[in-house]
């Protein structure tokens, strides 16, 4: 009986090492694991937005913003490069990310940087990435988003709060609804979540508007299908999607459409112990497993 017990707890463990997704780091999100703010941790951070799109953006943990759970925990000055790390324990094969500000608490998030393949990196990985030079002073949301290539469809978002120092201008709302280089920048891409927007199975999703700020590092580069609009506006008129235009930027920029991954910057990795990549399993979360060992 010992034997048969001991069996089963290493199956439950093993399964839910499978259902173990990525989730942001670093800077650490709203009721993160990581985040010192937070005093109740999603142990389901890892999990993807709701299929039905009821709890985008940011699993709703957005509403934090401005309160003790939500302080900033990163500051940081326009035209620096900075990173965001990902971690966990199946990266589906990897796929498509981006990375986004919301100077307006979650309504509308800005890209800064996509990354198109090889996002994230299996165990742990960081993604580079430059502040826009333009980016104004103040409390702003950060995100990450991605669209795994291998597995079931669907949009994973994490959101974290931070201050920008030394911006061009000294209050945010200088520029809230103003036309410029920053809020020219392309709302970030939404699918997968009952919006009419869908990415392919099997290959790494060519955002129609990644911006000016590109990385690409894949070979499966493949369009999204449905009700993407490719200039602006919404799909389903419900999620942003597109918008902006692509122009040169100041980060790493590579728009070829057959890209030579040997010559793309390529994340740091450090290989975490204790996870598989099995991209399916158990739906039981990598917080339920922490609890059980």
């Amino acid at each position: 009986m010992k034997a048969f017990a001991t069996l089963a707890a290493a199956l439950v463990g093993l399964a839910s090492v499978s259902s173990c997704h990525m989730e942001m780091k670093d800077p650490p999100p709203f009721r993160s694991k990581f985040n010192k703010f937070s005093k109740s941790a999603d142990y389901d951070m890892t999990a993807p937005l709701s299929a039905a799109g009821g709890n985008y953006p940011c699993k709703g943990y957005q509403s934090l913003f401005g309160t003790a759970e939500g302080k900033p925990v990163a500051t940081w000055v326009p035209g620096k490069s900075y990173s965001m790390t990902i971690t966990g324990g199946a990266s589906h094969g990897g796929g498509s990310c981006q990375a986004a500000i919301s100077l307006d608490r979650g309504k509308t998030f800005k890209v800064i940087h996509s990354f198109i393949g090889n996002c994230p990196g299996t165990g742990e990985s960081s993604f580079q990435f430059t502040l826009p030079s333009d980016t104004p002073s103040g409390d702003m949301i950060f995100a990450w988003t991605w669209f795994n290539q291998i597995g079931n469809r669907e949009m994973y978002m994490n959101c974290a709060a931070i201050t920008v120092s030394g911006g061009g201008d000294s209050k945010i709302k200088k520029v809230r609804g103003l036309s410029g280089p920053f809020s020219s920048r392309p709302n970030i891409f939404v699918a997968n979540v009952a919006n009419g927007c869908t990415t392919k199975e099997g290959s790494d999703v060519d955002f129609p508007q990644p911006g000016p700020d590109v990385t690409k590092n894949s070979q499966k580069i493949v369009p999204p299908t449905g009700n993407c609009p490719s200039e602006g506006g919404t799909a389903g008129g419900k999620y942003p999607v597109g918008g902006g235009a692509r122009q040169p930027g100041n980060g790493v920029e590579n728009n070829v459409s057959s890209p030579n991954a040997g010559n793309q910057p390529q994340p740091s990795r450090t290989p975490q112990g204790g996870y598989g990549s099995q991209p399916n399993g158990s739906r039981v979360s990598c917080g339920q497993r922490g609890r059980q060992a």
